[in-house]
């Protein structure tokens, strides 16, 4: 197929193409919910990290949701007016722990399977090339990225 447009090979702006229709499609999702993708990010973080951790602190979803910790503190306060989460009595004095509701598990468990099939239609395009896109994505971001061995048959 041909270029469409003097931008089409321009690295910056398919990745910022990307990102818009990623979002897009998470939105239409989010929509019925009444959850922002930050709000979501935050409930999903909390659900995913509750079985790994004991006291889940504002930091600790700030790390794992890669959103910054002014953001996490302003939708935490928004999170718990919803009642979809709660803070709990801090166990080291420094900072309280926060957890997921019945109804907020409840709205993540009926969210999480329409996010990832979401994400598989945009992403499963890449097929076997997914790994290496991934790695080149965290390299940009200046991650680690780990080497697939292949293997002889």
């Amino acid at each position: 197929m041909a270029d469409t447009s003097l931008n089409e090979n321009r690295l910056s702006i398919l990745i910022w193409q990307i990102s818009n229709l990623w979002q897009s499609k998470i939105r239409q999702i989010l929509k019925s919910s009444e959850l922002t993708f930050n709000e979501y990010l935050i409930l999903e973080t909390l659900y995913k990290l509750r079985d790994k951790q004991d006291n889940i602190t504002q930091q600790d979803v700030s790390r794992n949701s890669s959103i910054d910790r002014s953001v996490v503190s302003q939708k935490i306060n928004g999170l718990e007016e919803k009642k979809l989460l709660f803070r709990s009595q801090p166990k080291d004095k420094r900072s309280y722990g926060l957890s997921l509701t019945d109804n907020g598990v409840l709205l993540v468990q009926s969210l999480i399977d329409s996010i990832e099939i979401q994400e598989s239609l945009i992403f499963d395009k890449l097929s076997s090339e997914i790994f290496n896109f991934t790695n080149s994505l965290k390299l940009i971001l200046g991650k680690k990225i780990r080497i697939k061995a292949k293997l002889n048959d």
